[in-house]
């Protein structure tokens, strides 16, 4: 059985118009240690999908439709509490805006935690700092013993993400969602968040669903990808030949919208790819 099975997961908003569903009916599967990636336009859906799975749809704001099993487990089926105790620890969420998703009145190494105060209760003060600073260090995060002391607006963008990896990680979940947690990011720093997932995927055979819009991105994170457009996938597959031989015109025309196209070939000739099929 694979870690994740999403089968004719639909999403309708309540205020949409009847025909226009955000997702419109996808079917897909992720095995333990994949990195699949999610790829499309805003509106495409990539992004109310990873809503769906990780249960934050707004409550009743939509009708979802379809099932999502994760390790045996199916979500739609599960009760609160037993959702609670899935997500948040099989399955976590990384965000792009790291700012708006930590709160300012309290330190980070508090916020770090938290997931181990609601799915670890058992543990004592010191073990939740352990496994916060092993965390820490997981993602990263040079000097953590300070960093775990300070506030949010005390850290840069780059840091900051990297602290979010580590309240994600802390669980040790089997499947991380990363919905554009690159993107407001640098050049420099986005390639250092990059490798760290790679890392965390290479060394702990964590599964991650990584959402961007950015495909040069995707080319060098992701083993899989999955095309979506108007809330429905139109091309899936391997990266490397759906960047060499794309077969929908939706997946043509983001190639091909590619900056720096000219760099892109020429780097794929020199790692050896026919770049001439691209």
């Amino acid at each position: 059985m694979s870690l994740l099975e999403v089968k004719d997961l639909s999403v309708h908003f309540h205020d949409a118009r009847p025909e226009r569903f955000a997702v419109g009916g996808i079917s897909f599967s992720m095995e333990e240690g994949e990195i699949l990636g999610l790829v499309g336009e805003s509106g495409s859906g990539k992004t109310v999908t990873a809503m769906c799975l990780s249960g934050l749809l707004p409550v009743g704001k939509a009708d979802k439709g379809g099932s999502i099993t994760l390790d045996g487990h199916e979500i739609f089926a599960c009760s609160e509490k037993e959702l609670n105790r899935i997500l948040g620890r099989e399955m976590t969420v990384v965000f792009q805006e790291p700012m708006t998703s930590f709160n300012p009145l309290y330190r980070i190494g508090r916020q770090i935690e938290e997931g181990l105060y609601v799915h670890e209760k058992k543990l004592s003060a010191a073990e939740r700092k352990e496994r916060a600073l092993d965390a820490m260090v997981r993602s990263g995060l040079n000097d953590p013993e300070q960093v775990y002391r300070k506030y949010p607006h005390e850290l840069s963008g780059g840091m900051l993400q990297r602290a979010m990896i580590a309240a994600a990680i802390v669980t040790n979940p089997k499947l991380l969602i990363a919905d554009e947690p690159t993107t407001a990011l640098d050049v420099t720093v986005q390639a250092q968040i990059l490798e760290l997932l790679r890392d965390l995927n290479r060394k702990h055979h964590m599964a991650i669903l990584f959402i961007s819009h950015d495909l040069n991105v995707v080319r060098k994170l992701c083993e899989n990808v999955i095309v979506m457009k108007r809330g429905l996938i139109v091309e899936r597959g391997k990266t490397r030949r759906v960047f060499r031989r794309p077969e929908h015109p939706y997946t043509q025309e983001l190639i091909a919208a590619i900056p720096g196209r000219e760099r892109l070939l020429y780097r794929d000739e020199a790692e050896g790819y026919d770049a001439g099929n691209l």
